[in-house]
């Protein structure tokens, strides 16, 4: 005989989960940073240990310069690092 109170114990009931998703972002965590000295274009100032905002490979991304100094719309920068989804840059040099 059907028993709804078995049927809706295990529709709440807590399982293990392990979709494809978690996977992805094991694998993405992972992964190591390629693109380590390439040129990025400041968007919005970054100011000494603050977060501005970078064009970096099509997109904008958080960025943020250890360095003492103020980074303004237009500097190129090199990316040097990555925290989370934050680039780390510093100045490019001169030629």
């Amino acid at each position: 005989m059907f028993n709804p109170i078995k049927a809706l114990g295990f529709i709440f009931a807590t399982h293990p989960r392990h979709t494809s998703n978690d996977t992805l972002i094991d694998n993405y965590e992972n992964l190591s940073f390629t693109y380590l000295n390439e040129e990025a274009v400041v968007d919005e100032s970054i100011y000494p240990n603050q977060t501005g905002r970078v064009r970096f490979q099509g997109s904008w991304w958080p960025a943020r310069c250890d360095r003492q100094i103020t980074l303004t719309p237009g500097d190129t920068v090199y990316v040097v690092g990555v925290d989370k989804i934050t680039l780390l840059v510093s100045l490019a040099p001169a030629d």
